[in-house]
């Protein structure tokens, strides 16, 4: 065998932004406040707490500044030299929302560019509360359809073919919209995670 080549493979990143001990307050307390009227399994796909049905501007919260300008700069710097996408475009964050997983709960698989809704090239995930034995999000391959008619010695099951992505408190993964992903259930709790989606533009 001479060399193996990636065909399709897709660059993830991940990084750390560590709250100050007074934004961590003022996160919990915001975060808190939005979860405080919210049902179970009441944003689709989230068996969980989200803000989704009613907040889908997280970004825009002042109490969120620490994270959003850190990773916002980490978002453009992917957007151009890790993915190289075009370089004279305008990267902003279009949509956020949490997520907050209690033992048991799970996330379907979805991706974050489904149809005109989506309107999105970059997503990211940040834990902002993760235990460590909490679930981790699992990446589908998207060659699932094709890997399936080569000779595994054992069935992949009905779930895509994916890979977990281990990932801590207080860090972040980024990844393109497109890609398909999923949680499964934990057995500890709570794990909030935030989402966002960004896109670029002329």
């Amino acid at each position: 065998m001479d060399n193996v080549v990636p065909l399709f493979a897709t660059p993830f990143v991940t990084g750390r932004i560590i709250p100050s001990e007074y934004e961590e307050a003022q996160t919990d307390d915001l975060l808190n406040l939005l979860f405080m009227d919210k049902k179970l399994g009441e944003f689709e796909g989230e068996s969980g707490l989200s803000t989704g049905p009613q907040v889908l501007n997280l970004h825009e919260y002042e109490q969120l500044s620490w994270l959003m300008k850190p990773l916002t700069y980490a978002v453009r710097d992917y957007w151009v030299n890790v993915l190289g996408y075009k370089r004279m475009v305008d990267v902003k964050c279009k949509d956020g929302w949490a997520n907050k997983h209690f033992a048991g709960d799970s996330t379907v698989e979805h991706s974050h560019n489904d149809g005109w809704w989506g309107k999105c090239q970059i997503s990211s995930v940040y834990y902002f509360r993760k235990p460590k034995s909490s679930s981790n999000i699992k990446f589908c391959n998207p060659n699932d359809y094709i890997l399936r008619m080569q000779p595994y010695g054992g069935m992949k099951g009905t779930s895509t073919i994916s890979t977990e992505f281990p990932a801590q408190q207080f860090e972040y993964i980024l990844f393109p919209s497109w890609v398909r992903h999923r949680v499964e259930p934990s057995t500890i709790g709570p794990r909030i995670a935030m989402s966002f989606n960004f896109y670029g533009h002329d």
